[in-house]
């Protein structure tokens, strides 16, 4: 959410919106973002030695507590990246909370995380997974989901679905499987494929912009974002 250059809605922003009277909309993006982090936050406990339905219940409780109004209400300006801010704000809370409390808890008007979804992460193998590997993948698929979402609303998602495996600038050799799929030719694909990659660029920049406090952090986050991707 960027408009005339200025730094976009934060997450530091949003919960400061949230703590206010009218907070659906700020809190609305304020979970989008969140939960974007789940993942990571999971894996994080199951290499704590919890096992997968302990994680899970601690997941799905915590992100209870981030929609509460004590959250909320003690909140206070931050300087931490987002996702440092998160690990500790879990860590603390764990720390404060039983797990038969958190249980009576758990919902507090938060969606809860799909339980498909919770199944098939209790069952990956975690020994070489790191928190910040599962954060890099966690925003890299967000900004995949925002620039899907945005393409569909202009009536291009027929060609972000056939050209979103080229946005790593492989599997060159499919540039003309897809332009008879399309019927466009060859050089418009590949002109396609140039112009996805550079929006999908400043969508992944507008993700990492909500989750630093200072524009002079965005490149450093890309920078480790990608090489944890690379790696």
């Amino acid at each position: 959410m960027t408009g005339g250059g200025a730094f976009p809605v934060t997450a530091w922003s949003m919960l400061h919106q949230a703590q206010g009277e009218v907070p659906s909309e700020s809190l609305a993006g304020w979970e989008r973002l969140a939960r974007a982090y789940w993942q990571p936050l999971y894996v994080f406990l199951r290499r704590r030695g919890a096992d997968h339905h302990a994680a899970a219940d601690d997941v799905q409780g915590f992100f209870a507590h981030l929609l509460s109004k004590e959250f909320l209400r003690r909140i206070e300006s931050g300087t931490a990246l987002f996702r440092s801010f998160l690990l500790s704000a879990l860590q603390h809370w764990r720390t404060d909370q039983h797990r038969a409390a958190t249980a009576q808890k758990r919902g507090g008007g938060l969606q809860p995380l799909s339980l498909d979804a919770l199944e098939a992460a209790g069952v990956m193998p975690i020994a070489d997974d790191a928190f910040d590997r599962r954060w890099a993948r966690a925003v890299y698929d967000n900004a995949l989901t925002a620039l899907q979402a945005r393409l569909k609303s202009r009536g291009r998602e027929p060609v972000f679905l056939q050209l979103r495996g080229l946005l790593s600038g492989g599997d060159t050799a499919k540039y003309q499987e897809i332009a008879a799929a399309l019927a466009m030719s060859e050089s418009a694909v590949k002109q396609a494929a140039l112009d996805l990659r550079r929006e999908f660029g400043v969508t992944l920049r507008d993700e990492i912009r909500r989750t630093v406090t200072d524009e002079s952090q965005v490149d450093d986050e890309i920078r480790y974002l990608l090489g944890l991707l690379r790696s």
